[in-house]
């Protein structure tokens, strides 16, 4: 068996994004990749039985790394409202900088692709977000009237439109900007 080199793996996975990207989950080929990875059809399925397997695999180490991601600075020590901003805050980033990223994690979730596995996966980002949501709840900062997934996502679907705007260019998203949204995202979800 032949071994797998790392750089090629990578760069299939940044050709299937960037190929998911242009032609939606569907209309991505092995042979498309392959050629997009600039690698050899019968190479990528050294690593990759099929699509499937490849866009699962790539699915799961996105989950991964986003979940990380959305985490980086916060600490259960920060002031509730502070560790809430520091994570919508990488929320909004990840949304920006991993734009492919996120968009491949949406429209999978969406697909006939994903199994229960993924769903799991899927919830399981959420639960340090929910944690947070509670801990508002807990201390009586955060409305208990709504359940937790509304105010998830109601942060998470303006957390969503912002940052799209921002990629598309249809709206610069300056600091001052990005406190100015967390202070609505706030006021939308404080008791």
């Amino acid at each position: 068996m032949r071994t797998k080199d790392k750089n090629k793996e990578i760069a299939i996975f940044e050709s299937t994004l960037k190929l998911i990207q242009q032609q939606g989950i569907a209309g991505i080929t092995m042979a498309k990749i392959a050629e997009q990875a600039n690698i050899a059809t019968g190479t990528l399925y050294i690593y990759f039985t099929n699509k499937e397997e490849l866009i699962t695999a790539l699915y799961e180490k996105l989950c991964e790394q986003s979940t990380e991601r959305f985490f980086v600075g916060y600490s259960n020590d920060l002031p509730y409202k502070m560790g809430l901003k520091k994570v919508w805050i990488n929320y909004l980033n990840h949304r920006i900088n991993y734009n492919e990223e996120s968009v491949f994690l949406e429209q999978y979730y969406r697909s006939p692709y994903i199994t229960e596995k993924q769903k799991q996966m899927a919830e399981k980002m959420k639960e340090p977000v929910y944690y947070i949501i509670e801990r508002g709840k807990e201390e009586g900062l955060i409305k208990d009237s709504a359940d937790t997934e509304m105010l998830f996502s109601s942060m998470l679907g303006f957390i969503r439109e912002l940052a799209q705007d921002h990629v598309e260019k249809r709206y610069n998203l300056t600091e001052e900007r990005i406190d100015r949204a967390f202070d609505i995202s706030w006021d939308a979800v404080k008791k």
